[in-house]
């Protein structure tokens, strides 16, 4: 077990969802079979058929594979716990310029450690995950926990970056003096707002809506070819957000301004002995805005 504060690099996991991989066998075929069922609509003319395909079967595999590995992953939710200096007695400092330095954010944490009389925390052998977020300014730090909440938000978290946000915009545009326009102004008039236009309005829609429903009376084989051209269209979707998220996790560089811990196994006063062994991040000297975010999974 180490007692140094390594940046953090956020990467895509590959061992943990290599199962994935006995998905694309049953993937490839899925698509075919799409485009093969597009083509038997598109051809069909007055006959009808029914032809299940092979992907079931060969799909089976897949999904039980998939389904346990997601299960095993992801079925026990950790506890977790988010010290920040925006909470009501954490931190130093007064007002809006409030700031938490590495060494009292550890000494919070294990203070939570051995908290009895919080009913949440948590219980027997620990493994715990520290992640601090340093920066100097509040820009710096919003910044630091968007690239984070990006991809494991968590409430406190996103409440502290969205205050960095706000102080940060406030100590720009307090030096700005505004420009007020000459009175009156021009404004939209909301036509809705008028009676004659609103029962207009609703006798028009109405009709309309009439229209269109019979418009909307189309035949089955068109809503089986819209309904398969909406699966491939999903499909292509899902692929290209999971897609857009391994790329966005490619090649990850280490964040200074995140610095990661793991502590563990043991109990609770054993944890918070390990805690505050070794030196913290801004130790030398200046306090720095920190926060910290506990992962604690049991053994």
């Amino acid at each position: 077990m180490t007692t140094s504060w390594p940046p953090v690099a956020m990467r895509w996991p590959e061992q943990a969802t290599q199962w994935m991989e006995q998905l694309s066998a049953a993937h490839t075929l899925a698509s075919s079979e799409q485009a093969s069922t597009a083509k038997r609509l598109a051809d069909l003319n007055g006959k009808t058929s029914t032809n299940p395909g092979p992907v079931g079967g060969a799909a089976q595999g897949a999904i039980t594979a998939g389904r346990a590995a997601l299960a095993n992953q992801m079925g026990e939710a950790p506890a977790c716990l988010v010290v920040t200096p925006f909470q009501s007695g954490i931190g130093q400092g007064r007002g809006y310029q409030r700031f938490l330095s590495a060494p009292n954010l550890l000494q919070q944490l294990a203070g939570k450690l051995v908290d009895v009389s919080d009913t949440g925390r948590p219980d027997g052998p620990q493994f715990a995950l520290c992640l601090m977020f340093l920066a100097t300014r509040f820009d710096q730090l919003a910044e630091s926990l968007a690239r984070f909440n990006a991809l494991l938000p968590m409430p406190d978290l996103v409440r502290a970056e969205r205050r960095a946000r706000h102080l940060s915009k406030l100590e720009t545009e307090k030096w700005e003096i505004p420009n007020a326009g000459a009175l009156p102004r021009w404004q939209l008039l909301p036509l809705e707002r008028c009676t004659v236009v609103k029962a207009a309005q609703q006798s028009m829609a109405g009709q309309l809506s009439v229209l269109e429903s019979y418009a909307a009376d189309s035949s089955p084989m068109a809503d089986l070819s819209a309904m398969a051209t909406r699966k491939a269209a999903q499909q292509k979707s899902r692929d290209q957000v999971l897609a857009d998220l391994k790329a966005s996790l490619a090649g990850g560089s280490p964040d200074s301004s995140m610095r990661a811990r793991l502590i563990g196994p043991g109990n609770a006063t054993e944890l918070r002995r390990a805690l505050l062994e070794g030196d913290a991040p801004g130790m030398s000297g200046f306090c720095v805005p920190a926060r910290c975010w506990w992962d604690l999974n049991k053994v």
